[in-house]
């Protein structure tokens, strides 16, 4: 069973990998049933303001991360690559913050929201680079577009649960 397991996450995490896009900041269109891997490196002294624009249609789950890494080698003086106030955050076509994160853990930020269908969202990555050498990150932008029942599906419950009722008024009755 063990193994199973193992292949079928396996056989997830490939078939992932293979539906994914790599790009850098800018229009990354209809976002929903899609998965970018987005980064960027900068020189030393640089500010980060990446911002990755796309669109939502229908209303989808959506979920950002980014990563950096921290690296010193001993023989240098400082920290080689590094980013300080690093934080993602998701924003609207207006550029109101709808989440966002700036607290590291293990490197790493992640944010996720429920965004409606719209066009003109944004994943707004920022920090100030560090590192004597630069610094870096990478990371993942995906939407999976979230289920609505449609009208029938209302429809046939109330009816569903209408026979119940009438069946339940029958039975006191008799």
């Amino acid at each position: 069973m063990k193994k199973l397991v193992q292949s079928l996450l396996a056989l997830t995490l490939a078939g992932t990998m293979g539906s994914a896009f790599a790009t850098g900041p800018g229009d990354l269109g209809n976002l929903t049933g899609k998965t970018f891997n987005i980064g960027n490196s900068f020189s030393a002294g640089d500010l980060i303001s990446d911002v990755y624009t796309f669109d939502i249609l229908p209303l989808s789950a959506t979920a950002g991360t980014a990563v950096t890494i921290d690296l010193d080698i001993p023989l240098l003086a400082g920290q080689e690559f590094a980013i300080a106030d690093f934080m993602i955050a998701f924003e609207d076509s207006q550029n109101n913050v709808i989440t966002f994160n700036n607290t590291l853990l293990n490197n790493a930020l992640s944010i996720s929201a429920d965004l409606a269908a719209g066009a003109g969202y944004r994943f707004v990555v920022t920090g100030n680079v560090i590192g004597t050498l630069g610094g870096s990150y990478g990371g993942a932008l995906a939407a999976v577009a979230v289920p609505v029942p449609e009208t029938e599906t209302y429809g046939m419950m109330l009816a569903g649960l209408g026979l119940v009722g009438f069946m339940v008024l029958r039975r006191r009755g008799a």
